[in-house]
């Protein structure tokens, strides 16, 4: 079990990221999320726990794993000489050790999820400083920070006390009474909303948007009082939140907490091969992303409502 207050679980800690916040910035993605997006990028990010990523592109097949017993609970086999290896993942969820990881000569194996205490990662994120020039900083994200609240809290507020600039990327899904010990050391926030309607939000996450509504709007009032600035993420999904009227209740929605920038993202598959690593089911693969048209069409939209809309990178900053 981690201290909550002093260790997080950690997927990525990523450098010299432009687009998430002004300057250039250190990405801090923390791992476990309530959401389960079927279009979701990064399928590591959702259980809080360390997960073995097999990578067959690196592996060939010399099953040392198997012939040298590395796993101690048997979770490798093969089902003949020139296949590649199948973990059995329910025998995989007793260990605590992944020494196949260790043990794998080609890298095949990867550990996604590493256990930082609050020293640790502000040390490692300090370490890029040099990097962020004068507007640059930290934006951590998920997963959903939401999930490990104590610790972000603490995290933010330390690097606010060292004047390193702050910034989250969260779908706004959890408690406000734990949220707001975030946004309390956050100066830029970037907020998804998926859907408007809940049903269709709960398809599509499954789970409803009510708590993250009523989370953007106490969002928003700290933003409309000048503690931080905040802009609403939309990911665009082909044929389930592109629709007019989906797009126009959103505008409203934003004009009525009193937020006016958004940014529109084009869905992508660049986590598609992250789910064969984990052998999970990638239920957008038949999806196409939105077409250039479609985008513009949907940001002359929310123009006209009155906000400003920025498509995929171009947020100015």
């Amino acid at each position: 079990m981690l201290d909550p207050d002093n260790e997080a679980m950690i997927f990525d800690i990523q450098g010299f990221s432009v687009h998430d916040g002004p300057g250039s910035r250190t990405l801090v993605f923390f791992k476990g999320c309530p959401l389960g997006c079927y279009w979701c990028c990064n399928p590591e990010s959702l259980k809080m726990k360390q997960e073995v990523m097999y990578r067959r592109t690196k592996c060939d097949k010399c099953h040392g794993c198997i012939d040298r017993k590395i796993c101690p609970h048997d979770a490798i086999s093969a089902s003949g000489p020139d296949e590649y290896i199948t973990i059995d993942r329910t025998k995989c969820l007793q260990c605590t050790t992944y020494d196949c990881v260790e043990g794998c000569y080609h890298d095949a194996l990867a550990l996604a999820g590493k256990v930082y205490t609050l020293d640790e990662l502000l040390h490692r994120v300090e370490r890029d400083a040099q990097y962020w020039g004068g507007e640059g900083g930290v934006t951590v994200g998920g997963g959903e920070i939401a999930m490990q609240w104590r610790f972000v809290s603490r995290f933010l507020k330390e690097l606010q006390e060292r004047y390193i600039h702050t910034a989250v990327e969260s779908s706004s899904m959890g408690n406000w009474e734990h949220l707001r010990h975030i946004y309390e050391h956050v100066e830029w926030a970037f907020n998804d909303l998926k859907h408007m309607n809940p049903e269709k939000h709960r398809m599509g996450t499954t789970k409803s948007n009510r708590k993250i509504l009523e989370n953007l709007r106490h969002i928003a009032g700290m933003a409309n009082e000048g503690k931080l600035r905040q802009i609403i993420r939309i990911p665009i999904i082909v044929g389930y939140n592109d629709d007019d009227e989906n797009i126009d209740e959103t505008a409203a929605f934003c004009k009525d907490i009193g937020t006016y920038e958004v940014n529109i993202l084009p869905f992508h598959r660049l986590g598609e091969s992250k789910y064969e690593q984990l052998d999970m089911d990638y239920k957008a693969k038949d999806m196409v992303p939105p077409s250039d048209e479609l985008m513009e069409h949907i940001a002359s939209r929310i123009r006209k409502a009155g906000l400003e809309c920025y498509i995929g990178s171009n947020t100015p900053f």
